[in-house]
């Protein structure tokens, strides 16, 4: 076509001129701030989110000399990196779709050819260019349905809309020993447990999750959703040596000043694996406390936000055990003239050799646990010359109660050693049988057991012999030798107890467990084998040729302990401090510096020492630390990736029974962070940044470790707590509370059959006449509400009227579509749509419901 010209009718110059990505419409703007605009057609498309070209780099040809013998590829190919299609053998052959499908003989009967094609009526099984796959028989789903779905299904299956089918249901998975068949006896292949566990996310958060599908034993799994949460298989071993477990829980007995005291976040979250009875739980404020330390990250011991298949967990756990470690020593090795904390000697037996001069070292109770004892000798180089200086050495003299080996592979490749002995491998001589019926006795054993021994030893002896250590592996079956039977000062006979390992198979981030020996005290009842796996909240029995197994390349050692069989025998755990410091609850702390002169709660005094059954009403409010994260997927639904970090910033207690001071607050403390925040949620939590810096604030202001103390030792205490949605506070909190001590209003204010649940604001305007949370949250007025529901309920239950009340409600709710006194509340605005009502009630149409 010829050129064709158009003057855009501007009385000023042109100064920018854009053309669309989709080349349907240009704008042309000029020196007035002027925008003409063109297109080429009514309705045309614009992308907002379009990136400009970037045009790639034009790369120089090289000079190449082409000859006959010269391959094509050497031409014009800078970029060439891959072998072209003309290298590729001819015999590859690509299976493309689906065979065409074989017309039935009854089709081809009935055709009728019209010149050269045939017509036949079509029966209604055959679709224009597709071909009916095969059905698939479904299988069990590996992973559980969230609970929403469970419930959803169940009410349906109740009311006969759905067929009841166990395999839709997830149920609990089974935990007895199994996935090692005999014809696997080294375990080269991965069983289907070890595989990496990960949470998923429904629309209503972690709470959807259905976790007892991976466990359905007594102990306690720890989640994953939490940074450097690679520390939960460490931590479940450390709960386990229960000489260690008492002193952590001696230690949150008396009063600690260390704000981030890792012994202190111990003793806290062995007393919730205590109290788990199966549940799983989360090491939030220990792995919070972790990161504070600027030590750790010093040394390199956080996990990077995006894992890489390269990343070596065995390297990064033998560095984190030796670190927790040491840190845990200091923190343990206090004053002994601290009244309140003291160094108590649990360790029996010390042994001091004879010297010239002796100077005994007084061990802390890590050192007692872990380390060598030893002494410190001095003696003179020259004995003519006493004076000149002296020679100082330390010699064994007691061995450790638990061994901690870094097993120092960081890969499988320098694990290779650990495989080269192992199960159906014996490379020791057998003595030869005396009779032919023993031959054929101990062939017909062999045939019906596999040979199982391995480089790593089920049992070993440490003898001191004078200045030296002598170790021998004690195969498991076999008497002791006499050396190893002397006192013992002098010998240790230690059994393997925990291992853990770090996971990689195939294409697979990697990712650790612990294999673990419960003691016979923790033990399940009836159970056939001691030893467990612990991969983060999956739980499951295993067999013993499993951890002393090292043949399969996705398992690589990173540490290994063994406990000392005569432990208990050698330790006098009575010394540890067994009374509660109970005094933070009667103290009002705060490091604000200037505080409220007149706050609104009123401490407890020592007459009102909490007792077992005292009621007490609570609610919490928080801030975020991180935001949610989400994708939109293809068919334009919203995926949570993971979920928003919440920490405590606010908490209240009220005094929940009969008498003059009921509903009256002794705790309203509010928390500082280290960490930054993203969303101080103020619409929702009534949180101001000035509420929890130190230096503003005019709040009761307190460390996370006193707030989360003083409520431990409610729990301790028998406690019961009375809240709207306690569940959710207790877990962002990271606090077990046994279900005894829980009353929430949410679940008594609810019918079994029916999805939603009712916020604390609606119950509060339909029962109580009372308008809360008008422009924002407190944890005071929420607390006192739903005490006083509480109260209602008492009376309703007691007159029996409880459950027309609870049909009114939903009848209530139901005519107003949930929003009846809101339209009065919300009138600064006629604005807020549907949704927005909706979320400011925090009420949910279906599903789960919201903590407020």
């Amino acid at each position: 076509m010829p050129a064709q010209f158009h003057q855009v009718q501007t009385s000023s110059y042109i100064t920018a001129i854009d053309i669309s990505s989709s080349a349907q419409t240009i704008a042309i703007g000029d020196g007035n701030s002027m925008v003409f605009q063109y297109a080429d057609r009514e309705d045309f498309d614009v992308n907002p989110y379009s990136l400009p070209l970037v045009p790639p780099d034009i790369a120089q040809p090289q000079p190449t000399s082409f000859t006959e013998d010269a391959s094509l590829s050497a031409v014009g190919m800078p970029y060439y990196t891959d072998q072209l299609l003309s290298v590729w053998p001819n015999t590859t052959v690509y299976e493309v779709g689906h065979r065409p499908a074989l017309l039935d003989e009854d089709i081809l009967k009935n055709i009728k050819t019209i010149d050269f094609v045939g017509y036949a009526p079509n029966p209604g099984n055959l679709h224009r260019n597709q071909v009916p796959r095969k059905k698939k028989m479904m299988t069990k789903r590996s992973v559980p349905k969230f609970r929403s779905e469970q419930e959803r299904e169940l009410l349906q299956s109740n009311h006969g809309l759905l067929d009841t089918d166990p395999v839709h249901h997830s149920g609990r998975r089974s935990s007895s020993v199994g996935d090692l068949h005999m014809t696997d006896p080294a375990v080269v292949m991965m069983p289907r447990y070890y595989q990496r566990v990960e949470i998923q996310y429904s629309k209503f958060g972690v709470d959807d999750f259905d976790f007892g599908y991976y466990n359905s034993t007594r102990y306690g799994g720890l989640e994953t959703h939490i940074r450097n949460s690679y520390c939960n298989s460490f931590l479940q071993m450390l709960y386990f040596m229960t000489p260690l477990r008492m002193v952590a829980k001696s230690h949150i007995k008396t009063s600690c000043p260390k704000d981030n005291c890792l012994l202190c976040e111990l003793g806290f979250l062995f007393r919730m694996l205590e109290d788990s009875k199966g549940q799983n739980c989360q090491a939030t404020n220990f792995l919070r406390a972790f990161s504070t330390i600027p030590q750790a990250n010093a040394l390199g011991l956080f996990e990077p936000e995006t894992p890489t298949r390269g990343l070596s967990y065995s390297l990064l756990m033998q560095n984190f055990t030796r670190f927790m470690m040491e840190q845990v020593h200091q923190e343990a090795n206090v004053p002994a003239g601290n009244p309140l904390i003291f160094k108590p000697l649990i360790r029996k037996i010390v042994q001091v050799p004879s010297g010239e001069t002796e100077r005994l070292d007084i061990p802390s109770t890590m050192q007692q646990l872990f380390g060598l004892q030893t002494v410190s000798q001095s003696r003179c180089v020259d004995l003519l010359y006493p004076k000149k200086p002296t020679a100082t050495k330390k010699v064994i003299c007691g061995l450790p109660g638990i061994l901690l080996i870094n097993s120092g592979a960081a890969n499988s490749d320098e694990a290779a050693v650990w495989r080269q002995n192992g199960p159906n491998n014996n490379n020791n001589n057998p003595k030869s049988p005396s009779t032919p019926e023993a031959a054929e006795s101990e062939q017909a054993n062999e045939e019906a057991l596999p040979t199982l021994t391995s480089w790593l030893p089920e049992r070993l002896g440490i003898r001191i012999n004078n200045c030296e250590l002598v170790i021998k592996a004690l195969p498991a079956g076999k008497e002791i030798p006499p050396e190893f039977k002397e006192s013992p000062e002098k010998c240790a006979i230690y059994e393997l107890s925990a291992t853990i390992l770090q996971i990689q198979a195939d294409e697979d981030l990697p990712h650790l467990v612990a294999q673990i020996k419960v003691p016979e005290s923790d033990l399940e009842p009836d159970s056939k084998t001691p030893w467990y796996l612990f991969n983060d909240f999956l739980v499951h029995k295993i067999r013993p040729e499993e951890v002393l197994s090292f043949k399969g390349t996705w398992k690589t050692p990173a540490v290994i302990q063994y406990k000392r069989v005569n432990l208990d025998k050698l330790l006098d755990l009575s010394v540890l401090p067994s009374e509660t410091d109970y005094s933070l609850l009667f103290k009002d702390l705060s490091i604000a510096s200037e505080p409220n002169p007149d706050p609104r709660h009123e401490v407890l005094s020592t007459e009102e020492m909490p007792k077992k059954g005292m009621l007490v009403a609570i609610d919490a409010e928080f801030v975020a630390l991180e935001q949610e994260e989400t994708e939109i997927r293809s068919d334009g639904t919203k995926s949570l990736i993971r979920p928003s970090t919440l920490t405590l910033a606010r908490v209240s207690v009220l005094r929940g029974d009969d008498g003059p001071k009921e509903g009256v607050p002794f705790i309203d403390d509010y928390i500082s962070t280290t960490e930054p925040v993203v969303d101080y949620l103020t619409e929702f939590s009534g949180i101001v940044a000035s509420d929890l810096d130190a230096t503003r604030s005019r709040r009761t202001l307190v460390p996370l470790k006193v707030a989360y103390k003083k409520l431990r030792l409610l729990v301790d205490l028998g406690c019961i707590f009375i809240g709207h949605g306690l569940n959710k506070d207790f877990r962002i909190i990271n606090l077990l509370v046994p279900p005894e001590q829980i009353i929430d209003t949410v679940d008594i204010y609810h019918i079994r059959n029916r999805q939603r649940k009712i916020s604390l604001r609606f119950l509060a305007w339909h029962l109580l006449n009372q308008d809360i949370q008008l422009e924002t949250h407190d944890s005071i007025e929420d607390s006192k509400t739903a005490l006083t529901l509480y109260k209602k309920y008492i009376e309703y239950k007691n007159n029996g009227t409880f459950g027309q009340v609870l049909e009114d409600i939903y009848d209530a709710g139901h005519k107003s579509n949930w929003l009846k006194g809101i339209k009065e509340i919300k009138t600064t605005s006629n604005t807020d749509s549907h949704d927005e009502i909706l979320s400011s009630l925090n009420l949910l149409p279906t599903g789960f419901w919201s903590s407020q």
